[in-house]
Protein backbone atom coordinates (compact mmCIF):
# COMPACT_ATOMS: atom_id res chain seq x y z
CA UNK A 1 0.00 0.00 0.00
CA UNK A 2 2.87 2.47 0.86
CA UNK A 3 4.43 0.94 -2.68
CA UNK A 4 1.21 2.20 -4.67
CA UNK A 5 -0.01 5.31 -2.09
CA UNK A 6 2.75 7.00 -1.73
CA UNK A 7 3.52 9.37 1.22
CA UNK A 8 4.89 12.12 -0.86
CA UNK A 9 1.69 12.31 -2.64
CA UNK A 10 -0.65 12.44 0.18
CA UNK A 11 -3.14 15.53 0.74
CA UNK A 12 -2.90 17.82 3.40
CA UNK A 13 -5.93 17.92 4.83
CA UNK A 14 -4.86 20.12 8.03
CA UNK A 15 -6.52 23.64 8.58
CA UNK A 16 -8.48 23.19 4.97
CA UNK A 17 -11.56 23.79 6.51
CA UNK A 18 -14.86 21.52 5.38
CA UNK A 19 -14.14 19.66 2.56
CA UNK A 20 -15.60 16.43 0.27
CA UNK A 21 -13.09 13.36 0.57
CA UNK A 22 -11.94 12.37 -2.71
CA UNK A 23 -10.36 9.18 -3.96
CA UNK A 24 -7.19 9.92 -2.83
CA UNK A 25 -8.18 10.78 0.61
CA UNK A 26 -10.22 7.35 0.68
CA UNK A 27 -6.91 6.05 -0.60
CA UNK A 28 -4.61 7.45 2.27
CA UNK A 29 -6.92 6.53 4.60
CA UNK A 30 -7.52 2.89 4.07
CA UNK A 31 -3.62 2.49 4.04
CA UNK A 32 -3.02 3.57 7.54
CA UNK A 33 -6.16 2.05 8.65
CA UNK A 34 -4.57 -1.36 7.77
CA UNK A 35 -1.61 -0.86 9.17
CA UNK A 36 -3.57 0.18 12.45
CA UNK A 37 -5.50 -2.91 12.02
CA UNK A 38 -2.14 -5.02 12.26
CA UNK A 39 -0.87 -3.30 15.09
CA UNK A 40 -3.92 -4.19 17.07
CA UNK A 41 -3.58 -7.97 16.09
CA UNK A 42 -1.97 -10.32 19.15
CA UNK A 43 0.07 -12.71 18.74
CA UNK A 44 3.86 -13.95 16.55
CA UNK A 45 2.25 -13.51 13.20
CA UNK A 46 1.79 -9.92 13.43
CA UNK A 47 5.01 -9.47 14.73
CA UNK A 48 6.74 -11.57 12.26
CA UNK A 49 4.31 -9.00 9.63
CA UNK A 50 5.47 -5.41 11.42
CA UNK A 51 9.31 -6.73 11.03
CA UNK A 52 9.22 -7.84 7.52
CA UNK A 53 7.21 -4.32 6.64
CA UNK A 54 10.06 -2.48 8.62
CA UNK A 55 12.70 -4.18 6.43
CA UNK A 56 10.63 -3.65 3.03
CA UNK A 57 9.57 -0.18 3.78
CA UNK A 58 9.27 1.80 0.56
CA UNK A 59 10.06 5.15 3.22
CA UNK A 60 13.29 4.26 5.04
CA UNK A 61 12.49 7.08 7.55
CA UNK A 62 9.50 5.10 8.45
CA UNK A 63 11.39 1.93 8.76
CA UNK A 64 12.59 2.39 13.09
CA UNK A 65 8.99 3.86 12.97
CA UNK A 66 7.27 1.02 12.50
CA UNK A 67 10.22 -1.50 13.85
CA UNK A 68 9.08 0.67 16.90
CA UNK A 69 6.00 -0.46 16.65
CA UNK A 70 7.13 -4.11 16.29
CA UNK A 71 9.03 -4.08 19.75
CA UNK A 72 6.04 -2.55 21.34
CA UNK A 73 4.01 -5.59 20.72
CA UNK A 74 6.42 -8.24 21.65
CA UNK A 75 6.67 -6.60 24.58
CA UNK A 76 2.68 -6.58 25.21
CA UNK A 77 2.37 -9.69 24.12
CA UNK A 78 5.14 -11.02 26.68
CA UNK A 79 3.33 -9.31 29.57
CA UNK A 80 1.35 -12.41 32.02
CA UNK A 81 -2.02 -11.94 32.06
CA UNK A 82 -3.11 -11.08 35.87
CA UNK A 83 -3.80 -14.41 38.31
CA UNK A 84 -6.83 -15.41 39.09
CA UNK A 85 -7.91 -14.89 43.20
CA UNK A 86 -7.52 -19.10 43.29
CA UNK A 87 -3.63 -18.75 41.64
CA UNK A 88 -3.50 -16.48 44.43
CA UNK A 89 -4.07 -18.56 47.35
CA UNK A 90 -2.44 -21.29 45.51
CA UNK A 91 1.00 -19.62 45.20
CA UNK A 92 0.33 -18.62 48.96
CA UNK A 93 -0.01 -21.95 50.20
CA UNK A 94 2.36 -24.04 48.18
CA UNK A 95 4.61 -21.37 46.07
CA UNK A 96 3.12 -22.26 42.94
CA UNK A 97 -0.46 -21.86 40.66
CA UNK A 98 -2.55 -23.67 38.72
CA UNK A 99 -2.36 -23.55 34.74
CA UNK A 100 -5.39 -21.39 33.57
CA UNK A 101 -4.02 -21.37 29.87
CA UNK A 102 -1.62 -22.70 27.36
CA UNK A 103 1.42 -20.64 28.38
CA UNK A 104 0.99 -21.09 31.88
CA UNK A 105 0.90 -25.09 31.54
CA UNK A 106 4.09 -24.64 29.17
CA UNK A 107 5.75 -22.84 32.02
CA UNK A 108 4.74 -25.42 34.19
CA UNK A 109 5.91 -28.17 32.30
CA UNK A 110 9.39 -26.72 32.03
CA UNK A 111 9.81 -26.48 35.68
CA UNK A 112 8.48 -30.14 36.41
CA UNK A 113 11.34 -30.86 33.64
CA UNK A 114 14.09 -28.83 35.48
CA UNK A 115 13.07 -30.31 38.38
CA UNK A 116 13.19 -33.86 37.09
CA UNK A 117 16.85 -32.67 35.56
CA UNK A 118 18.08 -31.54 38.80
CA UNK A 119 17.04 -34.57 40.64
CA UNK A 120 19.08 -36.86 38.42
CA UNK A 121 21.78 -34.25 37.87
CA UNK A 122 22.39 -33.22 41.81
CA UNK A 123 20.37 -35.03 43.91
CA UNK A 124 21.76 -37.30 46.87
CA UNK A 125 19.62 -39.90 45.73
CA UNK A 126 19.69 -39.80 41.90
CA UNK A 127 19.08 -42.98 39.93
CA UNK A 128 20.52 -41.73 37.32
CA UNK A 129 23.60 -44.98 37.12
CA UNK A 130 20.38 -46.98 36.55
CA UNK A 131 18.91 -44.80 33.75
CA UNK A 132 22.24 -45.14 32.04
CA UNK A 133 21.38 -48.94 31.16
CA UNK A 134 18.06 -47.93 29.66
CA UNK A 135 18.35 -48.99 25.62
CA UNK A 136 14.71 -48.17 24.84
CA UNK A 137 13.50 -44.88 24.44
CA UNK A 138 9.82 -46.03 25.56
CA UNK A 139 11.01 -47.46 28.57
CA UNK A 140 12.47 -43.70 29.37
CA UNK A 141 9.64 -42.15 28.21
CA UNK A 142 7.53 -44.35 30.25
CA UNK A 143 9.44 -43.40 33.44
CA UNK A 144 9.42 -40.02 32.97
CA UNK A 145 5.70 -39.52 31.92
CA UNK A 146 5.17 -42.06 35.65
CA UNK A 147 7.58 -39.20 37.58
CA UNK A 148 5.75 -36.28 36.34
CA UNK A 149 2.55 -37.66 36.89
CA UNK A 150 3.41 -38.33 40.28
CA UNK A 151 4.21 -34.99 40.96
CA UNK A 152 1.13 -33.34 38.91
CA UNK A 153 -0.72 -32.30 42.10
CA UNK A 154 -4.04 -32.34 40.46
CA UNK A 155 -2.39 -29.23 38.34
CA UNK A 156 -2.04 -31.12 34.76
CA UNK A 157 -2.58 -34.47 33.21
CA UNK A 158 -0.12 -37.12 30.92
CA UNK A 159 -2.42 -39.63 29.10
CA UNK A 160 -0.50 -42.80 28.19
CA UNK A 161 0.19 -43.40 24.64
CA UNK A 162 -2.30 -41.04 23.29
CA UNK A 163 -2.88 -41.21 19.65
CA UNK A 164 -3.26 -38.19 17.48
CA UNK A 165 -5.34 -38.01 14.51
CA UNK A 166 -2.96 -39.14 11.73
CA UNK A 167 -1.76 -42.04 13.93
CA UNK A 168 1.52 -40.04 15.51
CA UNK A 169 2.09 -41.03 19.10
CA UNK A 170 3.96 -37.72 20.96
CA UNK A 171 6.39 -38.81 23.68
CA UNK A 172 4.71 -36.95 26.39
CA UNK A 173 1.52 -34.30 25.74
CA UNK A 174 0.62 -32.10 29.04
CA UNK A 175 -3.14 -31.59 29.43
CA UNK A 176 -4.52 -28.35 31.81
CA UNK A 177 -7.27 -28.35 33.75
CA UNK A 178 -10.30 -26.72 32.90
CA UNK A 179 -8.80 -25.41 29.56
CA UNK A 180 -8.15 -26.94 26.27
CA UNK A 181 -4.45 -26.50 25.14
CA UNK A 182 -2.05 -29.64 25.44
CA UNK A 183 1.77 -29.04 25.96
CA UNK A 184 3.60 -31.65 23.74
CA UNK A 185 7.01 -32.86 24.53
CA UNK A 186 9.18 -34.89 22.86
CA UNK A 187 12.16 -37.38 24.45
CA UNK A 188 14.95 -38.48 22.63
CA UNK A 189 18.16 -40.68 24.03
CA UNK A 190 20.88 -38.36 22.47
CA UNK A 191 23.27 -41.21 22.23
CA UNK A 192 21.26 -43.10 20.00
CA UNK A 193 20.68 -39.60 17.46
CA UNK A 194 23.37 -37.99 15.25
CA UNK A 195 23.45 -34.48 15.28
CA UNK A 196 21.88 -33.83 12.06
CA UNK A 197 18.96 -35.81 12.40
CA UNK A 198 18.13 -34.44 15.46
CA UNK A 199 17.80 -30.81 14.14
CA UNK A 200 15.68 -32.42 11.64
CA UNK A 201 13.58 -34.02 14.35
CA UNK A 202 13.51 -30.73 16.35
CA UNK A 203 11.64 -28.60 13.25
CA UNK A 204 9.66 -31.58 11.86
CA UNK A 205 8.49 -33.70 14.31
CA UNK A 206 8.11 -31.33 17.20
CA UNK A 207 6.79 -28.43 14.88
CA UNK A 208 6.09 -29.65 11.94
CA UNK A 209 3.53 -32.82 13.60
CA UNK A 210 2.83 -32.58 17.10
CA UNK A 211 2.97 -28.19 17.34
CA UNK A 212 -0.06 -28.43 13.91
CA UNK A 213 -2.94 -28.64 16.42
CA UNK A 214 -4.08 -24.31 16.47
CA UNK A 215 -4.78 -25.20 20.31
CA UNK A 216 -0.47 -25.65 20.72
CA UNK A 217 1.94 -23.35 20.22
CA UNK A 218 4.48 -24.07 22.65
CA UNK A 219 6.73 -27.46 22.82
CA UNK A 220 9.72 -29.11 24.90
CA UNK A 221 12.25 -31.45 23.17
CA UNK A 222 13.98 -33.06 25.61
CA UNK A 223 17.40 -34.86 25.51
CA UNK A 224 18.81 -37.58 27.28
CA UNK A 225 22.49 -38.26 27.83
CA UNK A 226 23.60 -41.70 29.10
CA UNK A 227 27.17 -41.48 28.09
CA UNK A 228 27.90 -43.66 25.14
CA UNK A 229 28.89 -40.76 22.57
CA UNK A 230 31.75 -38.68 22.39
CA UNK A 231 30.21 -35.72 20.56
CA UNK A 232 27.86 -34.71 17.48
CA UNK A 233 28.05 -32.80 13.87
CA UNK A 234 26.32 -29.26 14.50
CA UNK A 235 25.34 -27.14 12.00
CA UNK A 236 27.94 -24.48 11.78
CA UNK A 237 30.38 -25.81 13.33
CA UNK A 238 34.22 -26.86 12.43
CA UNK A 239 34.22 -29.51 15.55
CA UNK A 240 32.02 -32.35 16.87
CA UNK A 241 30.56 -30.71 19.90
CA UNK A 242 29.40 -32.30 23.56
CA UNK A 243 26.21 -32.87 25.19
CA UNK A 244 26.42 -29.08 26.20
CA UNK A 245 27.21 -27.77 22.98
CA UNK A 246 24.56 -30.11 21.22
CA UNK A 247 21.85 -28.31 23.40
CA UNK A 248 23.20 -25.02 23.04
CA UNK A 249 23.41 -25.66 19.22
CA UNK A 250 19.54 -26.84 19.32
CA UNK A 251 18.73 -23.74 20.77
CA UNK A 252 20.04 -21.48 18.43
CA UNK A 253 18.86 -23.66 15.47
CA UNK A 254 15.22 -22.92 16.43
CA UNK A 255 15.77 -19.03 16.98
CA UNK A 256 17.22 -19.34 13.37
CA UNK A 257 13.80 -20.89 12.12
CA UNK A 258 11.14 -19.31 14.59
CA UNK A 259 10.01 -16.52 12.09
CA UNK A 260 9.25 -19.88 9.55
CA UNK A 261 6.47 -20.73 12.16
CA UNK A 262 4.68 -18.34 13.14
CA UNK A 263 1.84 -20.63 14.70
CA UNK A 264 4.49 -22.09 16.89
CA UNK A 265 5.52 -18.93 20.07
CA UNK A 266 8.02 -20.48 21.93
CA UNK A 267 10.09 -24.27 22.04
CA UNK A 268 12.36 -24.99 24.79
CA UNK A 269 15.22 -27.22 24.11
CA UNK A 270 16.15 -29.75 27.73
CA UNK A 271 19.27 -31.58 28.63
CA UNK A 272 19.46 -34.24 30.89
CA UNK A 273 22.94 -35.26 31.59
CA UNK A 274 22.92 -38.91 33.35
CA UNK A 275 26.52 -38.58 33.81
CA UNK A 276 26.81 -35.39 35.78
CA UNK A 277 26.71 -37.20 39.49
CA UNK A 278 28.66 -40.14 38.44
CA UNK A 279 31.36 -37.86 37.17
Amino acid sequence: MHQHIRKEEDIDRISTGVYSPELRDDAQSARENLFNLLNQIAGKESFLALRDIAKMHPDEESRPWILHYAKTKAQQDGDIKPWLPSQVKDFHEKLERTPSNHRELFELAILRLLDFKDDLEQGDSSIANVLQKVTQETEMRNYIGRELREKAFERYTIPQEEELADARRPDLRFHGVGFDGPVPAELKLADKWTGPKLFERLENQLCGDYLRDNRSSRGIFVLVYQGEKAGWDVPNADNRVDFAGLISALEDYWRQISSEHSNIDDITVIGIDLTTRSS
